[in-house]
C-alpha cells in the first residue's frame, strides 16, 4: 500500500521515515519532492570501464562540487548526482524514486535507482544517488536545490527481516557522495565448460 500525504506525515512523526532537511511544502498527495545537491560524478571519455574492478571508474570520472552554482549538463551526457536530503526508512517500509515530470519535459531523465530498500539509512542515513541523462539536443542548466525527484513510500505486509543497512553485500550504506562500486555475482570464470 502506497502512503498518502497524511500517512507520510504520521510515519515521519513516529520515526518510520526520516528526511533531513524536511520541507513540508515538498509534500504531495502521495510523495515528497527531493532536491538536487551540488555534488556530481562526471564521466569523461576514456578507456572502457570494467564493471568488475574494485574502482571501476577511477580513470574516467571526476567528482565535481559546484559549491551551490549551477551545473550545465551537455546533450547526451550521463552523470551521477545526489539528493541534498538524507533519507532513512524503517524495516516496515520501502520507497520508490521517480524523476519529476517537469524535469523530464526538458529532456532530463533521472533514473534514481528506483528502489529504496527497507531499513535503508536506519544505521546511517545517506543521500540518494541519482543517475541523470540529458536527452536534449541542447545543454540544460541544473540548479542545486531544485526539486528533481519524488519519493513514494510503500508499507510492507510484514517487517523485512534482512534490512539494507545490515546486509553484508550492501554497497552504499550511509553514502554521502555519489560513487560507483564493482558489480558482483559473476559466474565463476575458471569453471570448466560442461
Amino acid at each position: 500500500m502506497m502512503l498518502s500525504d497524511s500517512e507520510i506525515l504520521e510515519a515521519i512523526a513516529n520515526g518510520e521515515i526520516d528526511i533531513q532537511p524536511f520541507n513540508k511544502d515538498a509534500l504531495g498527495p502521495c510523495s515528497v519532492d527531493l532536491t538536487l545537491d551540488s555534488v556530481f560524478l562526471v564521466y569523461h571519455p576514456g578507456e572502457p570501464i570494467d564493471v568488475r574492478l574494485q574502482d571501476p571508474s577511477r580513470n574516467n570520472t571526476e567528482l565535481v562540487d559546484t559549491g551551490g552554482e549551477p551545473f550545465v549538463i551537455r546533450p547526451h551526457q550521463f552523470i551521477l548526482g545526489q539528493t541534498r536530503e538524507t533519507v532513512a526508512v524503517s524495516p516496515r517500509l520501502a520507497a520508490l524514486l521517480e524523476g519529476r515530470s517537469s524535469i523530464a519535459r526538458f529532456g532530463i531523465i533521472v533514473h534514481a535507482a528506483g528502489l529504496v530498500n527497507p531499513g535503508t539509512g536506519a544505521m546511517r542515513p545517506g543521500k540518494l544517488t541519482l543517475e541523470i541523462f540529458c536527452e536534449n539536443e541542447s545543454p540544460v542548466i541544473l540548479y542545486p536545490g531544485m526539486r528533481i525527484v519524488q519519493i513514494m513510500f510503500v508499507r510492507l505486509g510484514r517487517t523485512a527481516t534482512i534490512t539494507y543497512d545490515k546486509r553484508p553485500e550492501s554497497k552504499y550504506v550511509g553514502q554521502q557522495l555519489p560513487s560507483i562500486r564493482p558489480i558482483s555475482g559473476w559466474p565463476d570464470q575458471n569453471r570448466d565448460e560442461e
